[in-house]
């Protein structure tokens, strides 16, 4: 069915190029349906982090650590598991200089560590350890049983 002059010179070309029994009007156009394919999105991936190891020395559950232990450049009992610890908490809580001196003794290192420990809690120091101090560092460690 042409609908201009344009339109009818086409179908009349087409006409004549095709046969007669192979040439027909286009069909209605049908309506196209949207097709929706449903994506299910990946499962979700777990990745299994273990809980930590206590960090103990001893081979028991925790450790004691004692203030009476923690002596700054103690001559008569250079390591201390106490100490060892001091400097494991002061290293994880952020004071990388006791990292460093992790030997069980109670050097210079530790002492600055502890000093800056002190600065940053409010706490009256001069990197010597007290009770108020022995308890804020150690506080929250799963590791130890304070003992003042």
């Amino acid at each position: 069915m042409a609908h201009n002059e344009d339109d009818l010179e086409l179908e009349t070309a087409l006409a004549e190029e095709i046969p007669a029994a192979d040439w027909h009007e286009p069909a209605a156009a049908e309506e196209s349906i949207a097709v929706v394919e449903e994506v299910s999105a990946p499962a979700p991936t777990y990745t299994y982090v273990p809980e930590p190891e206590p960090i103990v020395v001893s081979g028991n559950d925790v450790d004691t650590v004692k203030l009476s232990a923690c002596v700054y450049k103690n001559m008569h009992s250079q390591k201390s598991l106490t100490v060892h610890h001091l400097q494991r908490r002061l290293a994880e809580l952020g004071y990388p200089e006791a990292d460093g001196d992790i030997d069980g003794f109670y050097g210079d290192l530790t002492l600055n560590a502890v000093a800056s420990f002190q600065k940053d809690k409010g706490i009256e120091g001069d990197g010597l350890m007290d009770e108020q101090t022995f308890s804020s560092l150690f506080a929250g460690d799963p590791n130890v049983v304070v003992e003042l």
